[in-house]
């Protein structure tokens, strides 16, 4: 296998050339059909990347090179391609793909005490409240859900979160509840993480008597769960072979269930099965997380675009963005390969915000603004829901009009010439001009959904899973760690002993100075 550094420096010699995508459109009438995937309820329009015919050629050849259907093999066989723990990596199985036979027996025990639960507790009535408390995957997988699951599906329990360590997490989570009808569920898969702790601690404090009996708890840690209190059969169980960004599918997502139901979480589970089998059957030219992957690393490697903004066109998707920080950051923010290997250019900095708040914020910067990219700006993925959920059809739209106007936008621009004939003879065209034009060939993805139904969530939050997956197989780094968020924890447990005990350790000016401020 050729080296990757030599392998991505190909792609980065075949981008060191100008593309104009509005000049791509003219050029190939069939560019629509060519550059338009669908899988189930999912639709992904590529035409508006700077991506001609020779750019893919070059990419699939990457692919290819980068052995990615032997680790794509590897991945849904349950090799153990998490490489730097030795664990296989199975959240697939979850939903029905993959894994082994024990697996498959564990995941449909696991699956049906689960819904068990959430029946008798949906149906006894006792509880009216749900407060799930976790942080990171534990948190951002089942917050996304949560919202989105509003849009087409009945909340039977107030269902609320408290992930940061700050009081007020806590504090708004449990304002103007009733103890005795809210049943809390601490979601760690060490049971050792600080916030999800102390954070439980303080739920456990303000359910007073029914501290014991309103207490649950999922985690891949047993013994840390009893020892924190919570009994035996108050324990829902996964596995270390789901990562905590990858764990919403599994007992991590019970709060869901709970709220509103096994069946629609059943149909999630369904949404993202159809986008694993499509991952693992089809062939790469023909697959839609392998086109995504591969789009993102021309825009990466190619182009030398920094930074990805993701914009939802939906408020049941404003914690989208967010959840994709984890997924790919986390996944595939290392300048270390495999074999330890210094590397660079591997995931770009993720960002965005629900549309159109974006419009009035930093889509300045993606109109006009410079960048390290070669065509300015950042690449943009649109996410847009087609059926109107929230009965305010002029609403709607309008925002799917704003959605489908910033991609033109951003592809066509409005030159100078343009602008300066607009101006005709106005005294301060030289100026004004250069101002109001826009150099537009940015590019951008928009994938639409037919609705916002939990088998389309399911189906959209695999690919990103599985996209994620292809570009690390590429850069060569294991997506599947994240030695990366350790030494930070590790500090804060040091300085937070310190700190209670009024005295600081041995440390740096600066933080000495910041813990004396806090302990005066």
């Amino acid at each position: 296998m050729t080296d990757r550094h030599t392998l991505l420096s190909s792609i980065a010699s075949e981008a060191d050339r100008d593309i104009s995508i509005a000049s791509l459109f003219e050029a190939e009438t069939d560019r629509l059909s060519r550059f338009v995937m669908r899988e189930g309820p999912l639709r992904a329009d590529f035409s508006k990347q700077a991506l001609d015919d020779a750019a893919l050629a070059a990419l699939l050849d990457l692919a290819a090179k980068c052995d990615l259907e032997e680790w794509r093999a590897k991945l849904f066989s349950g090799e153990r391609v998490n490489t730097s723990e030795d664990r296989a990596v199975l959240h697939m199985a979850l939903r029905g793909v993959g894994g082994t036979a024990e697996n498959k027996a564990e995941v449909a025990a696991m699956r049906q005490r689960l819904a068990d639960y959430a029946d008798a507790i949906r149906s006894e009535g006792k509880f009216k409240n749900i407060i799930h408390i976790g942080i990171g995957g534990s948190d951002l997988g089942p917050r996304l859900v949560a919202d989105a699951f509003e849009a087409s599906a009945d909340q039977a329990l107030t269902l609320r979160f408290a992930e940061n360590v700050d009081g007020a997490s806590v504090n708004d989570a449990v304002k103007g509840l009733n103890p005795a009808e809210t049943l809390a569920v601490v979601v760690s898969k060490s049971f050792g993480t600080q916030e999800t702790k102390m954070n439980g601690e303080s739920v456990r404090d303000w359910l007073g008597e029914f501290g014991s009996s309103n207490m649950i708890a999922v985690t891949a840690n047993r013994d840390g769960a009893e020892a924190f209190g919570i009994s035996g059969e108050n324990i829902f169980d996964f596995w270390d072979w789901v990562g905590g960004r990858y764990s919403v599918w599994s007992a991590v997502g019970l709060s869901l269930q709970i709220a509103y139901g096994p069946d629609v979480f059943a149909d999630f589970l369904d949404g993202a099965r159809a986008m694993d089998l499509h991952f693992r059957d089809q062939p790469l030219q023909e697959n839609l997380p392998v086109m995504m992957a591969l789009v993102g690393i021309w825009n990466r490697n190619g182009l030398g675009y920094g930074s990805q903004a993701v914009i939802p066109y939906a408020r049941r998707l404003r914690k989208f963005s967010a959840f994709l920080q984890q997924l790919e950051m986390e996944s595939n923010g290392k300048s270390a390969t495999r074999a330890g290997k210094a590397t660079t250019l591997t995931c770009p900095v993720i960002w965005g915000d629900e549309g159109t708040n974006g419009q009035h914020a930093f889509f300045q910067w993606l109109h006009q603004g410079p960048s390290e990219g070669r065509y300015g700006g950042a690449p943009v993925d649109f996410v847009a829901v087609l059926k109107d959920h929230e009965d305010r059809p002029a609403h709607h739209t309008a925002l799917l009009a704003n959605c489908f106007a910033q991609s033109e936008a951003l592809m066509l621009g409005k030159s100078e010439d343009v602008v300066r004939a607009e101006m005709g003879g106005h005294a301060d065209v030289d100026a004004l001009a250069p101002q109001k034009s826009f150099p537009g060939n940015r590019p951008s993805t928009t994938l639409t959904l037919d609705a916002l139904s939990p088998n389309a969530l399911g189906h959209l939050i695999a690919l990103y899973e599985h996209k994620t997956f292809v570009q690390g197989v590429i850069w060569d780094v294991n997506s599947f760690d994240q030695w990366g968020v350790q030494l930070g924890k590790v500090l804060a447990t040091t300085i937070l002993d310190e700190m209670d005990a009024g005295q600081s350790g041995i440390h740096d000016a600066s933080t000495t100075a910041l813990m004396q401020l806090a302990i005066s």
